[in-house]
């Protein structure tokens, strides 16, 4: 069997790089300013790196003109969570991803809970399965890319309880995490298939 190997222009390859990578996990990222408003943004590029102790990583563009706010709040307090996104919040998720020209208070924005984290400044989403509270370790360019990868450990999770399986751990099939196939398509942990609008750039 042949397999062809590809020299794409920029934008078939933003079309097919995200069904490659794939499928990637949905994370509602919360921070907070220095000022002490409230954001939330929906991300597909973070991946655990580590188990002991446990540290993930999340990739953010920078913008030419002005950095993404979740990029500015992490820079500023070194610290955020990281929200596992469940089927039911899809309609959320795109919602986090409008930009308002003013900073607001997301969580009054998009109709969600907040809960103060045990270990870090930003709350986490009480409708969200579980979370992961961060502290940053290191924030690495990517040249060529406008991408930043911000590494941080996890200094604390919070999961709901109607979550934790037979044996105490995450229930990820009962939670029905979302996650990225493409572009624009996603799937259920337990198998639905959905077209949402474009949520990165």
């Amino acid at each position: 069997m042949e397999s062809s190997v590809l020299n794409l222009p920029e934008a078939i390859r933003r079309s097919i790089w995200p069904q490659l990578i794939s499928p990637r996990p949905l994370a509602l990222v919360s921070t907070v300013s220095a000022e002490g408003v409230r954001n939330i943004a929906p991300y597909n590029s973070y991946s655990g790196l580590a188990t002991s102790p446990p540290m993930l990583g999340i990739s953010i563009s920078s913008r030419k003109l002005s950095e993404k706010r979740t990029l500015q709040n992490v820079r500023d307090t070194g610290e955020f969570v990281v929200n596992l996104t469940p089927r039911f919040l899809a309609d959320v998720m795109v919602q986090s991803a409008e930009d308002t020209t003013e900073p607001v208070d997301d969580f009054i924005r998009l109709d969600l809970t907040p809960a103060r984290a045990a270990n870090v400044a930003a709350d986490r989403i009480v409708e969200c399965p579980a979370a992961l509270e961060c502290r940053v370790t290191q924030i690495v360019e990517l040249p060529p890319s406008r991408c930043l990868l911000i590494v941080a450990q996890v200094v604390g999770v919070a999961i709901r309880d109607e979550f934790y399986d037979e044996v105490g751990g995450f229930d990820a099939q009962a939670a029905d995490l979302l996650a990225s196939i493409g572009v624009d398509q996603y799937v259920s942990v337990n198998g639905e298939t959905l077209t949402l609008p474009v949520t990165w750039e």
